[in-house]
């Protein structure tokens, strides 16, 4: 069976394309709304990639981690506990933690796509 995961690689381009835009509270939030889409639409493709039942975020990266899809089970557990402190608290703090985050967590996406991908 061939799965179409296009629509998080487009959310890693839209993630990409608001990261690289010159930074100010615009492109900061926007990067904050993407890097949620990315977060959410990895592990739900984690999820029909892998055939589990299992509906958790959390427990899904688990599954990531023990079929090999990802390295770091933790940095992954950190990047759900990340989107939900972004989507549910809004302060400058927050904001600006949630924007460092995703900067550097980018590559993370990118790898995983790459593996779904490579059925």
């Amino acid at each position: 069976m061939s799965n179409d995961f296009s629509t998080f690689a487009k959310a890693i381009g839209a993630l990409r394309e608001a990261l690289d835009a010159r930074k100010d509270s615009i492109a900061r939030d926007a990067s904050i709304q993407r890097f949620e889409f990315c977060v959410e639409l990895s592990w739900k493709s984690s999820k029909k990639y892998l055939g589990t039942s299992t509906s958790g975020p959390k427990q899904v990266v688990r599954e990531m981690a023990q079929n090999g899809l990802i390295v770091d089970a933790i940095l992954w557990l950190q990047a759900i506990d990340e989107r939900n402190l972004s989507s549910h608290t809004y302060n400058e703090q927050i904001a600006e933690r949630v924007y460092s985050f995703a900067q550097a967590f980018f590559p993370n996406f990118e790898s995983l796509h790459a593996k779904l991908a490579e059925e």
